[in-house]
């Protein structure tokens, strides 16, 4: 769960961009099969780009607007320029409106070499609407469960990605370490948005499944229609006696943290998350993802279908390896709660500010 300290980090990262220059291979995916071998495309009249060529334009697709993609985005565009890959970058953003969307779509599939879909939503917008430009995705927590893929070994047809996968077990570790004795886990999503925070309930339900049984931890969901239902799921988490409320990657849940603070009351339930903004507004722990480095290691993906000439479809799908551990202590000290030396100790970010009131940070 503890990524090394970040000095380690960069200089690693740094190595490995040079090797994806020289050898035009994308990274190696996690867990035990390895990947499928990678065949260069056939020849067609679209050649692959070569370094130093005049800039090409490369399709940008947000599906709304999200601290965790545009920090994916950043991240990426550093990494193009490290692996000094001419692009000029054609930016789209629906703001979650369909018509938009498939209009948008519709023109970067027309204008562009490739696209690069950020977030669950625009992948899956990607893969309905961009049959034949190669589609490049990030920001998408678990690319399998919420159907953009179908196997972690590669989609078999125009689009790869990296996903933002944290495995449910470092989650678990973080939110264990910030509330000793958790035996009832809440998780409050929402419908307007929990595509993601569904995949996360089911990646963490899968996981309980292969523990001790029964499970020594039981995960009561809770899902609210709006920003305005809210209080009234909360209120259901409460009622049904949970330890610890899990704010997931769900941008109407996170974005109205402060409605689900004043509705917890005077005996608030300890708050953990699964993304920064979730801790910024008063979450005691998040287990996170460094997104400014995932959007680095998805550029090798771009590099790899324009300047290498690999098949998308051949691609296994990059997905992180650990988390981030971000501890709000300002937001544990006006709770009057003691976080265990355990998790300080652990944190790679320590935050001494108070709650606020669910902003987004980042």
């Amino acid at each position: 769960m503890r990524t090394p300290p970040r000095g380690t980090v960069r200089t690693l990262l740094a190595a490995w961009l040079l090797a994806v220059v020289a050898t035009a291979q994308p990274p190696v995916p996690a867990g035990p099969a390895p990947p499928p071998s990678l065949q260069p495309v056939a020849p067609t009249a679209e050649q692959p780009v070569v370094p130093g060529a005049p800039a090409i334009p490369l399709g940008v697709f947000f599906w709304h607007d999200s601290p965790n993609d545009d920090a994916t985005w950043r991240g990426l565009q550093q990494g193009l320029a490290a692996l000094r890959l001419p692009v000029a970058p054609v930016e789209r953003r629906a703001g979650g409106d369909q018509k938009r969307a498939v209009a948008q779509l519709d023109e970067l599939r027309a204008q562009c070499r490739l696209i690069v879909a950020l977030g669950t939503e625009a992948a899956l917008l990607c893969k309905e609407r961009v049959p034949d430009v190669p589609v490049v995705f990030a920001a998408v927590s678990n690319a399998v469960a919420s159907g953009v893929v179908a196997d972690w070994n590669g989609s078999g047809r125009n689009l790869c990605g990296a996903s933002n996968w944290i495995p449910p077990g470092a989650v678990l570790d973080a939110f264990q370490l910030a509330v000793p004795g958790l035996r009832r886990l809440g998780m409050l999503r929402s419908q307007t948005s929990g595509i993601v925070s569904a995949a996360e309930l089911s990646a963490m339900r899968e996981h309980l499944g292969k523990q001790s049984q029964p499970p020594t931890l039981q995960l009561i969901e809770a899902v609210a229609k709006d920003a305005a239902d809210l209080p009234r799921a909360t209120a259901e988490l409460q009622q049904a006696g949970v330890d610890a409320i899990w704010i997931p990657i769900d941008l109407t849940v996170y974005q109205n943290l402060a409605a689900v603070r004043q509705a917890l009351g005077a005996r608030p339930v300890p708050l953990v998350a699964t993304t920064a903004a979730g801790v910024r507004g008063g979450a005691l722990v998040g287990a996170t993802v460094d997104y400014g480095l995932h959007g680095r290691r998805a550029a090798t993906l771009v590099h790899a279908v324009l300047v290498g000439g690999k098949a998308p479809g051949t691609l296994p799908i990059d997905r992180m390896r650990s988390a981030t551990v971000v501890v709000n202590v300002g937001a544990a000290r006006a709770a009057g709660t003691e976080l265990p030396l355990s998790l300080l100790l652990l944190a790679d970010e320590l935050l001494a500010a108070e709650a606020n009131d669910g902003k987004p940070a980042r």
